[in-house]
């Protein structure tokens, strides 16, 4: 049982995922199927398969099909199924498009841990199946395809220049602007949505609601913020005033 427990890198948890689909779709893994399927090269594939063989989780001979041992089924099941839980909540509760949910799903499911998973499982069943998150639903559906950061610059303007009731996508922020971190603390980062929500009569005091709060702070400063306009609405919620 102790192999079962055995911690294996994530290069080779990708290796076991690959053969389990491989073997699904063709009854059958040979080496050339691993490689191909990985984009990686024949050496690579047989040193990783002569150490996942020495761990007991494969069968593993030259020019022989791979064959799962009962610990390596069990293991890629376990990476299959926190892969597919991934990828749902990427594409189906962060709207990413199944390419990059795919891609995201395979990063994390390496690093997150079994009560992490668990959470990510009942949040995404909440979400989906629960009711009263119908209008969650509705939510997510128009505001999260809308969160990208295009890497043209087109169409920015200076925070400062947003008007009011007007909503936009941080886009990019300045290294010359004083207390960058301070900003970010406060939900000022690129991919955020915000709203401006009015100028102050006098100074150059201004307020935007961001992640639920309304925040003062000076013109100067949101001139250094580059945002994009949107559509999206920033849902209403009861502010917590911040000065910065």
């Amino acid at each position: 049982m102790a192999i079962n427990s055995e911690k294996i890198s994530s290069s080779l948890e990708d290796y076991l995922e690959v053969i389990a689909e491989i073997l699904e779709q063709n009854k059958h893994a040979h080496t050339k199927d691993i490689a191909d399927k990985l984009g990686i090269k024949m050496p690579s594939v047989t040193n990783a398969l002569q150490t996942l063989s020495a761990k007991g989780l494969i069968f593993y001979q030259p020019h022989s099909p791979v064959i799962l041992t009962a610990a390596g089924t069990e293991r890629a099941a376990v990476i299959r199924r926190r892969h597919a839980a991934l990828k749902t909540f990427f594409s189906e509760i962060l709207k990413m498009k199944e390419t990059d949910a795919d891609a995201t799903a395979c990063k994390v499911e390496h690093v997150v841990s079994e009560e992490v998973m668990s959470r990510f499982v009942a949040l995404t069943d909440a979400i989906l199946k629960q009711p009263g998150a119908e209008e969650l639903r509705k939510y997510l559906d128009k505001t999260m395809p809308n969160l990208v950061v295009h890497k043209e610059e087109e169409n920015l303007i200076s925070l400062d220049k947003l008007s009011v009731g007007e909503c936009a996508i941080v886009v990019k922020i300045s290294n010359t602007l004083r207390g960058v971190k301070k900003f970010a603390d406060l939900g000022l980062v690129p991919g955020t949505l915000l709203e401006m929500e009015g100028h102050a009569p006098f100074g150059d005091l201004m307020r935007v609601r961001v992640m639920g709060s309304s925040l003062s702070m000076r013109a100067k400063d949101a001139s250094y913020i580059w945002v994009r306009p949107t559509d999206t609405s920033v849902e209403p919620s009861e502010p917590e005033n911040a000065l910065l």
